[in-house]
């Protein structure tokens, strides 16, 4: 049975670092119940005691936002333990059970344990918290699994995105794949820097860095995320499969019909899902149908450009247009984002030290596609270039093959993305009542059927409603897409210490990863909320 974890605030606003299900101790002699951030008070008896008894004391802290930005986390008692204790790590339920704590050392990292290098932390028992997990997913599967999440609809979008700024939105989009690489590794980092555990989530990370503050602030902005995500995949398969229904037979006005439909396949896919782990397979079919779907696209724009199809006669084209940057950013932000479900993805890799690849072979195959997409789309079409960009393509056989395949794609992407979200909201059921999960199989099943009925009933309500796929792209990739990959890895990594020790020039290439983000974010967001009123008033 999968234990969904996420860290929590207390009534109060004291913070609690850290789950108790995250964290479970067999010690023999000795017995520990202590958090992975509480202080621990040892207790020894005469030479003729055959067992130690450990102690553990939690201490909360209050803490302002801005108080914890510039100074850290407060110092917390440091004990010195001499007992010998046994650790015991079950990765198949993402729980991690540590033994002795003995304070930290002059790195931050828990005495017994040592920094691997690479963000992670080693216990000195030799057990490493980034080992081998036995019936993990193998790295190709996963980098699969990373191209269907984040090249789909940023592949239909990245040749407008170039269109707006000129020829130099091809710069972007390679400076775009730097930027969206380092804190994709990064964040990753962020799960095992400077604790004794392994965070299991975005959240945790936002929780052990910034408090409460943070940790509902990741909640509000991953949940919009990944429920946008799922909405801007159902609006594209929507008016993808309306388009087809309406050039080969009966013409249906209403897109309501198409979106009840693909809601009804994603809903299927969801309920019968339970963990990240289980929809991976769905990872390898949507990565196929996307690089099909880029191969007739740039076949097909070569083509009526050669050929000087009636589309690209007329199309004027510009190196470079410095107002429309910030937006396009945003969009190429939401083009290589899969931040969200990096911590799910890491926790099922067999090798989680090959992260570091997977990422780059991931995002350097999107950004392939995305540039030659981009290249062949712009240059077709120029300033006429749509989003998506299977609106520019000619109706006929290629156009159908093309339409279909993106459907099949983005269909296989929306159970990924909301399972990832029925996780986190599960988890905060959780939270609050443990029973939600215990009991038999099938009511488990039952329980899990019920609030993600809700998530794709209020997923298939906004896609009706908001059925305009490119401004709707737009707005999300700078509201939260942009924090998410290029603003908050940054000030996590730097709360957990993990900039310490950093030469200046990389931080100078934080620093500029932390203000790009920024300055996306509000002139993208502004941006797309004017042209989604042009939408309806139009």
């Amino acid at each position: 049975m999968d234990v969904y974890s996420t860290s929590g605030c207390s009534a109060t606003g004291s913070v609690s670092s850290g789950s108790s299900t995250r964290a479970s101790t067999e010690v023999q002699p000795s017995k520990i119940s202590a958090l992975p951030h509480d202080n621990i008070k040892t207790s020894n008896e005469d030479d003729t005691t055959t067992a130690t008894s450990v102690t553990t004391t939690t201490t909360t802290t209050k803490k302002g936002p801005l108080a914890g930005f510039v100074n850290g986390f407060l110092s917390r008692l440091r004990r010195e333990s001499d007992s010998s204790v046994a650790t015991m790590i079950n990765y198949a339920t993402d729980d991690v059970a540590v033994g002795s704590v003995d304070g930290k050392d002059e790195k931050g990292m828990p005495v017994g344990f040592s920094d691997d290098g690479e963000g992670g932390a080693q216990h000195s028992a030799g057990i490493d918290l980034k080992g081998e997990r036995p019936g993990g997913a193998h790295t190709f599967k996963v980098v699969a699994s990373l191209v269907c999440v984040i090249a789909g609809t940023g592949t239909l979008g990245m040749p407008h995105a170039v269109s707006k700024t000129g020829w130099l939105g091809i710069i972007l989009v390679i400076l775009a794949l730097f930027m969206s690489t380092t804190t994709g590794i990064m964040l990753v980092k962020c799960l095992y820097l400077n604790t004794d555990t392994r965070r299991s989530s975005y959240e945790d990370i936002a929780m052990d860095s910034f408090g409460c503050v943070g940790y509902y602030t990741s909640i509000g902005v991953v949940g919009i995320n990944l429920f946008g995500s799922a909405v801007l995949y159902t609006i594209l398969a929507s008016s993808l499969i309306q388009e087809m229904v309406n050039e080969y037979s009966h013409k249906w006005e209403d897109i309501y019909i198409y979106v009840i439909a693909c809601s009804v396949f994603v809903w299927i896919c969801l309920v019968s899902t339970k963990s990240m782990k289980e929809v991976a397979i769905l990872s390898i079919i949507g990565a196929g149908a996307t690089i099909g779907v880029v191969s007739i696209v740039i076949g097909d724009s070569a083509h009526m450009k050669i050929t000087h199809a009636v589309e690209t006669v007329g199309v004027t084209h510009r190196v470079i247009h410095w107002s429309d940057i910030p937006s396009s950013l945003a969009t190429m932000a939401f083009a290589y984002s899969g931040n969200v479900v990096y911590p799910h993805v890491e926790h099922t890799m067999q090798y989680p030290r090959q992260w570091p690849k997977a990422v780059w072979s991931a995002l350097t195959l999107c950004c392939v596609l995305y540039i030659s997409i981009a290249i062949a789309g712009y240059a077709a079409f120029g300033d006429r270039t749509e989003s998506p960009i299977l609106n520019n393509l000619p109706k006929g056989a290629y156009s159908m093959i093309s339409n279909i395949l993106m459907i099949i794609h983005v269909l296989l992407a929306a159970p990924i993305l909301l399972t990832s979200l029925a996780i986190m909201v599960e988890s905060l059921i959780t939270k609050r009542w443990p029973a939600f999960v215990k009991g038999s199989t099938m009511r488990q099943f039952f329980k899990r059927a019920i609030d993600r009925t809700i998530i794709i009933v209020l997923t298939a309500v906004v896609a009706a409603v908001i059925p305009y796929f490119g401004h709707m792209m737009d707005l999300l990739g700078a509201l939260t897409t942009c924090l998410l990959v290029f603003v908050f890895p940054i000030m996590f990594y730097f709360m957990l210490g993990g900039m310490k020790g950093c030469r200046w020039w990389t931080l100078l290439w934080y620093l500029f990863i932390l203000a790009i983000g920024i300055v996306a974010m509000v002139i993208g967001t502004i941006d797309a909320i004017k042209n989604l009123i042009k939408d309806f008033n139009g």
